[in-house]
């Protein structure tokens, strides 16, 4: 098996931007991934950019395919997030396990005997995060968010957990993917047995490969992460265009401006309660408030479903 697993780390081809890796810190076992990994991730796992860095030095995969990415968490929109659960066979079971209640039986499980081990995690994310976002990318974070979100956000553990929370493993799925790109996760590793106790194989199933290889009719499986994310931009989509078709301003086109109206909110938008909306003059954004004085964030909703209206880009009414 391992030979296998070598061979196929032989036919990733040539590594893109290898330069990306030198501000990755000691304790990552990656690659630069290929042209051919990132087709895989992109295109066919996730079906969106991914922001690699870099993927498993050697592929647990019997196919030879990236199962995990360590993504750079200042390229495009500052989070905390920094790796990600590629696989789809992986995924599926973990989905499947944590839908058991996985997370909370092996915080409880885990935790009290491998505390230390976290917290060495925790410790290492927030090294990789400070190594790794900095000059431009670290000035455009604080300009949006500010100095001290920043700071808490650069110090955090691994997808954002408090340092000194070491009571909860939080996400299945991040465990083991940084079991994958660093080999030092205890609790990464416990989930790994996991899945072997309940009889999946780590390295795959014989049709598992269908997704990864392009495989237009065969097995695939969409994580339950994206399709939570789907279903709520479907929902937020609807809601702007029902403000849209009563007539008031969002990123679908202009119109009269939302007042702060609760009436006027839960009658348009049913789901929408205790926040209106109300479109600055910005392209494709409306902006999400408490009240009528309060400046808050903005939700960034795409400049091309704006265009597809027909609507102006600038001037907008108010």
């Amino acid at each position: 098996m391992r030979i296998i697993m070598l061979l196929a780390a032989l036919r990733r081809g040539a590594s893109l931007n290898p330069e990306r890796l030198k501000h990755v810190p000691k304790g990552w076992q990656v690659a630069a991934p290929s042209a051919d990994d990132a087709a895989v991730v992109e295109e066919r796992q996730l079906g969106h950019p991914a922001n690699m860095v870099g993927v498993p030095a050697v592929s647990l995969c019997r196919h030879g395919y990236p199962q995990a990415v360590l993504q750079d968490p200042g390229a495009h929109k500052f989070g905390a997030g920094m790796l990600r659960l590629t696989c789809p066979h992986l995924c599926e079971a973990i989905d499947a396990w944590e839908a058991e209640g996985a997370v909370r039986a092996l915080s409880a499980e885990l935790l009290p005997k491998h505390s230390d081990a976290l917290a060495r995690v925790n410790a290492r994310h927030a090294e990789t995060r400070r190594s790794m976002v900095r000059g431009e990318a670290l000035a455009r974070a604080e300009a949006r968010l500010g100095a001290d979100t920043v700071r808490r956000v650069l110090d955090s553990g691994i997808t954002g957990l408090t340092p000194s929370k070491l009571d909860d493993v939080k996400c299945l799925h991040a465990q083991l993917a940084d079991e994958l790109l660093s080999r030092d996760n205890a609790v990464g590793k416990a989930v790994l047995d996991g899945l072997e106790a309940r009889g999946v194989d780590p390295a795959g199933s014989e049709k598992c490969g269908e997704q990864c290889s392009g495989c237009v009719d065969g097995w695939r499986y969409t994580p339950r992460k994206n399709k939570q994310k789907l279903r709520a931009t479907r929902a937020r989509h609807k809601k702007l265009r029902e403000l849209s078709l009563a007539g008031y301003a969002t990123s679908f086109g202009p119109g009269k401006p939302l007042e702060a109206s609760s009436a006027v909110v839960a009658a348009s938008c049913p789901l929408i309660t205790r926040v209106d909306y109300r479109c600055p003059r910005a392209v494709g954004r409306v902006r999400r408030t408490e009240s009528a004085s309060d400046d808050g964030p903005f939700w960034p909703l795409g400049k091309s479903q704006l265009q597809s209206t027909g609507a102006p880009e600038t001037g907008w009414p108010g």
